[in-house]
Formats: C-alpha cells, structure tokens, sequence
C-alpha cells in the first residue's frame, strides 16, 4: 500500500540478497521484512524513518546508505508517523508474513537510523505492544540502538518496557569511535558506556551489545588491545549477551573489508576470557 502524498510504502517485503542498498525501495517503507534468523526468529521490522536517514551516527560499514539527518535531538523525517498510521502498517505487514511462515517471533525497531531520536518513539512502542495484546501474539519487542540516548530518562522509560534491546558498542576507544562511527561532534564514548551501564540497572529484558569488527584502510579494531578493552567496559554493563558481526552487506564507504572467522573467534575469545557470553554472526 502506497502512501503516495508522503513516497512511502506501508510495507515492503525485503529481496532475497537482503542487501539494502541495492533494493529499488531503499528504507522507504514503514515495516518490511520478513527475517528469519538466529537472534530474532521471524521477524517484522519497524523503519520510523523512511523518508530521511535519521542518526547520530554515520558509520562507514552501514548498508543503509549515508545519514541524511546527522542529529542527537528527536526529529521528525516529515513522514508523520503516528500511531494510527503505525497500526495499519503492522496489521498489513502481520498479514503477509504470516502467508509465508505461519508465525512470528519478534517485531523489532530497527530500520534507517536510529530509532530512538524519533519524537513519538513512546507513543509508538505503546502501539506496538498493544498490536500484540490485541492479535494474541507471542512475540518479543525488541529495539535495536546505537545507544547514544540512553541518558534521556524518557528514553529509557520508553526501552523499559521492550522484552529485548540490542545496542551498538563497536569500540571504547574514542579516536576509532569517531573514525568508525562518525558520529555528532558531541558524543563520546566513554559517556556512552557509562549511559549504558545506568540503562543495565533499569532494564529488566535481554539487554546485548552488538559490535561490528571491520577493516578499512588502517583502520581496524579488532586488536587484542581493543578486545580487552572492549571486555574491560562490558564487565561493568553486564550484558546479558555480546554479538560479534562483520560487514556483510555492501557498505556506504567502498574498502570497508570483512574480517575473517578466525579474527572473530580471537576476538570472541578474549571477551569470554572476562565472563562474557559471546555470539559470533559472521553473515
């Protein structure tokens, strides 16, 4: 269903290579999917962005193309999603999954950006849980954030009524945060892993941290020094899991390198060395 006042779709169902930068809708659908995959299951995805690439990021590895809105405020994309809008969104996403797989897993924010800058973000998490309460669904809501809110209070209000939140930590080291990341000039990354460690105590879900280990030109941040700081940081978070990733998909930046299983499970092994429950997606 075409909202063609706004150049949106209600949903749209991904293609088969699942690389985003080559799909003719580009992230401009309000839910899209389905996945299935080992994290979620099946799942529904939530795009509160699809007019504008929202974030506070503009990571170099992101195969959601370049941040249009490079911002650490809510804003609007000029989409105008509500509630209302949301809701018949996921009645017609649910419709189409449910012909494919019978059932669903998971309905996740995820999409173009970062969904927690989004001003209606409580509205919105409201709806969908109440989408759930009304389908008699058996499903976990999840966020996935790249976790440079988590000091607003009315964001972490909003996460903690979420059964599952996967945030973003690539690297504590802020020199390689800023050349990864790119993110808003205001942010750092010690401040990040201190407001992540503040939303652990308030979080009552699946809380996991996702970090993306990559190459680019000498760029890299998979070290033994990096790992070790990495786990230093996490010990004092507590996730209740750690998923390691590699770029997968094609990246915004051309030269962005994968790095092999081995790197990973070297990486995974120094995290696990300090107690940590390490996963390692390497596609």
């Amino acid at each position: 269903m075409v909202v063609s006042s706004k150049s949106f779709l209600m949903y749209a169902k991904c293609i088969p290579s699942g690389e985003c930068l080559k799909c003719p809708i580009r992230g401009r659908s309000i839910t899209y999917g389905p996945f299935k995959s080992r994290r979620r299951g099946v799942s529904i995805g939530i795009n509160l962005f699809p007019i504008a690439k929202v974030c506070s990021f503009n990571c170099i590895y992101c195969f959601r193309g370049p941040t249009k809105i490079l911002s650490v405020e809510p804003v609007d994309d000029g989409a105008g999603i509500n509630e209302s809008l949301l809701k018949d969104s996921l009645r017609i996403a649910y419709e189409e999954v449910m012909k494919e797989f019978r059932t669903i897993n998971a309905i996740d924010f995820s999409g173009s950006g970062e969904p927690t800058l989004h001003p209606k973000l409580p509205e919105l998490v409201g709806t969908v849980k109440s989408f759930v309460k009304e389908y008699g669904l058996d499903v976990s809501v999840g966020m996935f954030t790249n976790s440079t809110t988590l000091h607003s209070n009315h964001i972490v209000k909003t996460l903690k009524n979420l059964d599952y939140v996967e945030a973003k930590l690539d690297t504590v080291i802020q020199s390689k945060f800023e050349l990864i990341n790119i993110p808003h000039k205001t942010l750092s990354i010690d401040r990040i892993v201190n407001n992540l460690r503040n939303f652990r105590k308030e979080f009552n879900g699946v809380l996991t941290i996702q970090t993306i280990l990559i190459k680019y030109n000498n760029i890299i941040n998979y070290t033994f020094e990096d790992a070790k700081a990495l786990a230093e940081a996490l010990t004092t978070i507590e996730p209740d899991e750690v998923h390691l990733y590699t770029t997968y998909k094609t990246p915004r930046v051309e030269n962005v390198e994968k790095v092999s299983y081995e790197v990973m499970r070297d990486f995974s092994n120094v995290l696990e060395r300090y107690g940590l429950k390490v996963e390692i997606y390497l596609s």
